[in-house]
């Protein structure tokens, strides 16, 4: 345990926890150690946890930084999981897991968004997007770089593509990697400005098999 003017209150007496986070000062009592299995219900909900983090995987750097502002203790990182939790629905009935697709997002931001046109599959390992280019001209939004997210069907993990092409390309043909050959896949698009600052809202731009 240590206190100071400077750093703040951090550390455990007994079960009473005292963290300073972000220079808000937080105790809590640390739960006990759970004694019986965990409820079915229980279960269903770590599971949907343990699918959202392998889903965020490829592209949780991404999201850390550019999944919109910090709202008070909720950092981009939780913005972001909590879209894939609300999104990653339970029945607890069926008992599974269905993702939402068309509701998922990877980045959050201000920047002129993505107008996705077409999804091709060339071959099964080449997947060609194309999107509006809608930049009018403007050198500043031209060179605006596209983000790529993949998903695929029974894939627990994703497949993210940073800076893939300027958005004047109006194109860019991606290789599928060998896990997600020959499944349905769903794909989203967004800009970062090539300073690195601004983001666009991510946009489904469908599924493709």
């Amino acid at each position: 345990m240590y206190d100071s003017l400077l750093s703040g209150t951090s550390g455990r007496t007994g079960r009473i926890v005292v963290a300073n986070m972000f220079g808000h000062e937080f105790s809590k009592i640390r739960p006990r150690k759970r004694t019986s299995p965990p409820s079915l219900k229980q279960q269903l909900i770590q599971l949907r946890m343990k699918k959202c983090a392998e889903f965020m995987q490829s592209f949780r750097n991404y999201a850390c930084l550019y999944y919109g502002k910090r709202i008070g203790m909720k950092s981009c990182y939780n913005l972001a999981m909590t879209n894939l939790m609300t999104n990653f629905i339970i029945d607890y009935v069926t008992e599974t897991i269905t993702p939402q697709y068309p509701f998922i997002s990877f980045s959050k931001g201000s920047l002129l968004a993505v107008v996705p046109l077409t999804l091709t599959l060339d071959t099964p390992e080449t997947l060609t997007v194309t999107w509006q280019d809608n930049s009018a001209a403007n050198p500043e939004r031209s060179t605006d770089w596209l983000q790529i997210l993949i998903a695929a069907k029974d894939e627990p993990l994703t497949f993210f593509i940073e800076n893939a092409a300027q958005r004047d390309a109006a194109t860019y043909a991606a290789n599928v990697p060998v896990q997600m050959q020959g499944k349905e896949l769903y794909v989203w698009l967004a800009f970062r400005d090539t300073a690195g600052e601004l983001v666009s809202n991510s946009v489904y731009a469908g599924s493709i098999v």
